[in-house]
């Protein structure tokens, strides 16, 4: 699967924003970062990197509008998304340019197909 480049936006009363890249690996999220001023820019800070595995997501829906869409990552608890910076407690929306739509339609399909025989092989448990 092919990685995905994304954004957060509005952070810090829409002070900061981060930008990265989004990669799966077997049964887990990986996340390339880094934070930035987003108004002039003046600001970058180093590459961090937060894994967080499948088991800790609820569910990923995906959004497409007119020149970008939306990942929007849901997590089971708070402390789903460990140190990723976001608005909200239990999702995470990651801004993605037209031209990866496709791509990150792709990862909400397969990693939703993937949660979802997770649960299947829960209840059997």
């Amino acid at each position: 699967m092919r990685s995905l480049p994304f954004s957060i936006e509005n952070l810090n009363g829409g002070f900061m924003k981060v930008e990265g890249i989004l990669r799966v690996e077997s049964e887990n999220l990986v996340f390339e970062y880094k934070k930035k001023d987003a108004v002039v820019e003046a600001y970058e800070s180093d590459l961090m990197s937060e894994t967080i595995p499948l088991s800790e997501l609820d569910m990923l829906e995906f959004k497409k509008g007119w020149f970008s869409g939306k990942l929007i990552l849901h997590g089971k608890r708070a402390s789903s998304f460990g140190d990723l910076p976001g608005k909200e407690l239990t999702e995470r929306v990651l801004k993605v340019k037209r031209k990866h739509r496709n791509v990150a339609a792709n990862i909400s399909s397969n990693l939703n197909l993937k949660l979802s025989e997770q649960k299947l092989n829960e209840l059997e448990d």
